[in-house]
């Protein structure tokens, strides 16, 4: 099995008028052959952030949430092909830093 992930970008809410708000969306793909020719099959979809929001910890650890709960729900995943998944998303959006990773030792045990 082959996955992949499709981004796509979409307006955030088609009812309003303003067109700056955009979301980024990845879409589990995983790549097969039908009928002898490849093709690409939709496997689900894993999370979205706000695109302007893409650099915000909070969106980021959102995102991430959304993502391991989606991920974790499939059961034709095994640990490799998670990780390995987990991999092409962190390409895009960088995981969140651990809790107290910015902070001094002493601040971190506290």
């Amino acid at each position: 099995m082959t996955f992949d992930i499709a981004w796509t970008r979409r307006v955030a809410h088609q009812w309003r008028t303003k067109a700056d708000d955009w979301v980024i969306e990845a879409t589990l793909t995983e790549r097969v052959l039908l009928g002898g020719k490849p093709a690409i099959k939709v496997i689900c979809r894993i999370a979205a952030i706000d695109e302007d929001k893409i650099d915000e910890e909070a969106a980021r650890d959102r995102f991430w949430h959304a993502a391991r709960a989606r991920l974790g729900k499939l059961y034709r995943l095994d640990g490799h092909a998670r990780d390995g998944i987990e991999r092409l998303l962190a390409l895009k959006v960088p995981r969140p830093a651990p809790i107290g990773a910015g902070l001094p030792a002493s601040q971190a045990a506290e």
